[in-house]
């Protein structure tokens, strides 16, 4: 169907009081946390150490986090809602509403990852030097971002590809800001704060039709959320929205997720 718009901010299309935004925000997670953890992994991520989880969602990595630096550790999840995080039960864990491109961050983190957060705010900049400033001498920094390329220019549907396009360009409107495109840019802004040991990647997956743990599901509720705006504005028809909405609910159907640009590196040493 298409959604309503419930109590949306203005300039944030896909707020915490949506019936679907927890399954959204699910979906996504699932699809994304297999790499990042294997990033964390690599990073050596221990106990007893400090982590800084931005942009935290409904909070799959920061557990993931708290299972990791133990009772001598401590994790802060950081979001600009935290509706989701906050029913969260972990000795570990602490909550922590709050907007990274409008004021600095809690410093001195042995960690601070952050996931497709950086491409939203218009202030990108003020940003990405809080989330870096944000690190001790010597911690690591892993971000993620994505870039949109791949459902812009590989779709396997002409007509999901329309729906899609219109949907996003939607929503960067909205937003006043957001970088459908940010991945590509992502490691450039990164080298330029003397980041060390830097090293990067970009990954892709299926989203597979009716598979909620691929990302499929999120994609749908995102086009869900803003349907009637954009049948109402006519970039898209309403056959075509419900074309778009059953293929990603078919099991038959794949095509390809957004690239999700992984950058990480180290705070040089005092």
């Amino acid at each position: 169907m298409i959604g309503d718009r419930g109590n949306t901010d203005r300039n944030y299309v896909f707020d915490d009081a949506w019936y679907a935004e927890r399954a959204r925000i699910g979906s996504l997670e699932a699809a994304l946390d297999a790499g990042t953890i294997r990033h964390l992994e690599d990073l050596g991520v221990a106990e007893g150490w400090r982590c800084l989880d931005v942009g935290a969602g409904a909070g799959s990595i920061a557990v993931w986090l708290c299972g990791r630096v133990g009772a001598g550790g401590r994790v802060v999840a950081c979001d600009v809602q935290t509706k989701f995080l906050d029913v969260l039960d972990h000795p570990e864990l602490d909550v922590l509403r709050h907007d990274i491109a409008v004021a600095g961050l809690p410093e001195g983190f042995d960690l601070v990852h952050v996931r497709w957060t950086l491409h939203w705010p218009p202030q990108r900049a003020a940003a990405v030097k809080h989330v870096v400033d944000a690190l001790r001498p010597g911690g690591w920094l892993l971000a993620e971002e994505p870039d949109f390329v791949t459902t812009y220019e590989a779709c396997t549907s002409e007509v999901l590809r329309r729906v899609w396009v219109a949907a996003t360009a939607h929503v960067e409107t909205i937003s006043g800001g957001m970088d459908t495109r940010y991945g590509r840019r992502l490691p450039g802004d990164l080298a330029t704060h003397g980041l060390t040991d830097l090293e990067m990647e970009g990954r892709v997956h299926l989203f597979r039709g009716g598979d909620d743990r691929s990302g499929a599901r999120w994609m749908r509720l995102t086009i869900e959320k803003v349907g009637r705006e954009i049948v109402e504005s006519g970039a898209v028809t309403a056959a075509e929205f419900e074309e778009a909405v059953l293929l990603l609910e078919d099991p038959t159907f794949a095509t390809m997720s957004p690239v999700t640009v992984a950058v990480w590196g180290r705070k040089p040493a005092a």
